[in-house]
């Protein structure tokens, strides 16, 4: 039997016998999974509370405040005329938004000068900040604009003959703006990362005589392949949850990939196999299983944050910009990004490569210092 396929059988026969490490690759993912898409099934924010402050008290002014009620993101919560009152209600949580309608918005006279509508939102909340104030400013722009010709007296006659110029905004990616895609694409896979992480520095771990891999390496014969056949119920695993993640989000959210969803899931299998020969790595250089799990656990939970996708690294510190391009997950989130718009094969196969130079790199350093450690104990 080779050292392959005895190291496959062993992880098996155990994960067939310890039901806490075969929960932590099929039960955990579940829960956690599910606990995801509860959280993210609502696709985006709806009823975001908007305070208004009416200072015009006009036909224009009141068909604005209809208008942001017809808004499925937005909620006009309260109406009032002293600014003060609306950025209180905002303080109180009740609002995250407040739109102050000038005087003179309902101006009729052809010459006037139309005041500036003002939006605030509360950034403490970047996310449902922004997206209330996107739709407050499309829908008060929509509105203030159709009814130009109203307001315009006898120049609304020529207003309609020649139309203003109009732009055509489309989403690439993500049409519908659902957050439920966005985060769904981020969170279901770093979870995956960092449990595969966790779990294959646990197996290989069990392998520790006094601090060191020696001993297994000697009668496994050959390390390489050992370590291959070890890993690979961990990674079929995690690349299988990320499959169904996949399709869940597709097939079963309605949501789709511009590119090809099987490249995705090839990049995923590519960072599980990179996650695990860290964890080699990680376990081997410290010669103890606890160390190698906290090192996993802050290098791979911390993944997401220092990925770019989350929060911007350009023009960021330069450390933060260096671990993000050491990360394995910032380059598998790069190539599943490009495959949500669709971007050329070769984009996928760069970022692909790279994400084959951490098994090898790391593959390469557990052998050198296996065959270090053997050498002393010879």
């Amino acid at each position: 039997m080779t050292a392959f396929r005895r190291a496959l059988v062993g992880e098996l026969a155990h994960l067939a016998r310890d039901r806490f490490d075969l929960a932590l690759l099929t039960v955990l993912p579940l829960l956690f999974l599910a606990a995801i898409a509860g959280m993210l099934s609502g696709g985006s924010p709806r009823g975001l509370g908007v305070m208004i402050v009416d200072r015009d008290h006009s036909s224009v002014s009141r068909a604005v405040v209809r208008a942001l009620g017809t808004v499925d993101a937005l909620s006009v919560v309260g109406e009032t005329s002293s600014a003060a009152d609306a950025f209180a209600a905002v303080r109180r949580e009740r609002a995250v938004a407040v739109v102050i309608l000038p005087r003179g918005l309902g101006r009729t006279r052809p010459d006037a000068v139309r005041p500036t509508v003002e939006i605030f939102y509360q950034t403490a909340f970047l996310s449902t900040g922004a997206l209330a104030s996107a739709q407050l400013q499309a829908t008060v722009t929509a509105e203030l604009a159709r009814r130009v010709p109203d307001s315009a007296g006898l120049r609304g006659i020529d207003l309609l003959r020649a139309p203003l110029p109009g732009a055509q905004v489309t989403l690439l990616g993500n049409p519908g703006a659902s957050l439920e895609w966005y985060l769904g694409l981020l969170i279901g896979p770093a979870i995956l990362h960092l449990l595969i992480g966790v779990t294959t520095a646990a197996s290989l771990g069990r392998e520790l005589d006094h601090g060191s891999l020696a001993r297994w390496a000697t009668t496994a014969g050959s390390p390489v392949a050992a370590l291959a056949g070890r890993f690979l119920p961990h990674v079929a695993i995690g690349t299988l949850w990320l499959a169904l993640w996949l399709l869940w989000l597709t097939l079963g959210e309605g949501y789709r990939f511009s590119g090809a969803i099987g490249l995705v899931v090839l990049g995923g299998a590519l960072l599980f196999v990179a996650t695990a020969l860290l964890s080699a790595l990680l376990v081997t250089l410290t010669g103890e299983v606890a160390t190698s799990l906290s090192v996993s656990v802050i290098y791979a939970g911390s993944a997401l944050a220092y990925s770019g996708t989350s929060l911007p690294l350009t023009g960021g510190a330069w450390f933060a910009r260096a671990w993000s391009a050491a990360l394995p997950l910032t380059h598998y989130l790069t190539l599943q990004m490009d495959q949500a718009i669709g971007v050329t094969l070769g984009r996928w196969v760069g970022q692909a490569a790279i994400l084959c130079l951490y098994p090898l790199l790391a593959g390469g350093a557990v052998a050198l210092v296996l065959r270090r450690q053997r050498g002393r104990t010879a």
